[in-house]
Formats: structure tokens, sequence, C-alpha cells
């Protein structure tokens, strides 16, 4: 089949928007933030990548439907704050991120509904999980405002400099991140996630 997604992202036969399902493995970010009043907020986005290495930079894009009225916590906090903290998440951490993704009061703390340790970071204000084996404390560099259709979502890209990298030093073999180790997370389409367990080697051409 071929469709236009400007004109209905999910036409029949389709059931669910494909896009999640075509695009994957994607990251989840597990965005640690706060706001200006100091209430920690923590929520995960498969939205989220990394776009530059040196200086290394990620993004990742919080969304509200059309019609909820203002931004939520995550995007309102790096507004207010300017700092994020992205907590990785290994495969023993998914069922707690998954309850991160509730949507609950302003205010209210996910680490404590989780069951997680808000660990203070060095560099940034934002307290980020501690029991992650690798975490990444960011500054904002820009909050870019995405197209939106009428009626869809109002999204946005918040885009962070990685001013500080935690990682377990169990996890360091021969100068390496063992990614076997760590185990990480990734969304699928739908309400399907992926470990990474298995990997294979293929060195460039060049």
């Amino acid at each position: 089949m071929f469709y236009e997604p400007g004109d209905d992202p999910r036409p029949p036969p389709l059931s669910h928007n494909p896009l999640n399902a075509l695009v994957a493995p994607r990251p989840i970010g597990w965005i640690g933030t706060i706001s200006a009043a100091g209430a920690a907020n923590l929520a995960p986005f498969s939205y989220f990548n990394a776009f530059s290495a040196d200086p290394p930079v990620v993004g990742f894009a919080p969304n509200a439907m059309a019609g909820q009225g203002g931004a939520k916590d995550t995007l309102a906090n790096v507004r207010e704050v300017g700092e994020f903290t992205v907590s990785i998440v290994s495969a023993e951490l998914a069922q707690a991120m998954n309850r991160t993704s509730r949507t609950v009061p302003r205010g209210q703390s996910e680490f404590e509904l989780a069951g997680l340790t808000a660990a203070p970071s060095r560099l940034v204000k934002p307290a980020h999980v501690g029991e992650a084996r690798a975490v990444l404390e960011c500054r904002v560099v820009q909050v870019v405002a995405l197209p939106s259709r009428a009626g869809g979502r109002g999204s946005h890209l918040v885009l962070g400099m990685v001013v500080g990298i935690y990682i377990d030093d169990g996890l360091i073999h021969d100068g390496r991140v063992d990614i076997l180790a760590l185990r990480p997370v990734s969304r699928l389409g739908y309400s399907d996630y992926s470990v990474v367990d298995s990997l294979f080697e293929m060195p460039r051409p060049d």
C-alpha cells in the first residue's frame, strides 16, 4: 500500500500508526527533569537519539494531544530549568521504566511511584535513576517546535549537550562499553520492546 500520512496517519487496513514499527528499534531516553519549584519528574521517551558525538548532543521529543492545554511536565521543566538527565534503561529496569510512563498530577514524583532512587547528579540539577548503569547529564541547547497537523499532537524536539557521563565500571571491558552486559531496552512498534542480547561486527570497508 501507499498513503500520505498528512491526510490520515493510519488509513485502512491499518489500525495503528505504522511509523513506530517501521522506524525501529529506537533507544529509550529515560528523562529526568526538575521544575523551578523543585519538583522532580521522570518520564520515558522512545523518540530519543544521539545527534552529534563531538560535542555530544542528544535529543528527545515530548508531545501532547491537542486540547490537553499547556506543556506536559517534562517540556515545562526543561523550559524552566534548562537541564535534564538521561538514564539508560537496562533490561532489569524495563518494568520500572514502564511504570513511569503513567500520567500523574503535576508535581508527583515518578521516582517514588516506580520505587526508584532519585540520585543526585554531579553537574546538573535534575536527579537521575540511581539504579541505572549509565547516565547522561545534559544542558538544553534548543527547544524546537515541530509541525503539527490539525487535530494532531503538538510536538517539540529538545536538544541537549551532554556535559557529564556516568558509566558503571563493571560495563567497561578492554576500553569499550560492553553492550551485552548493559542490555539496553529499545522500543519497537505498538506495545513491543526488545533487549540487546546479541550482536555482530561489521567493519567499514574503508
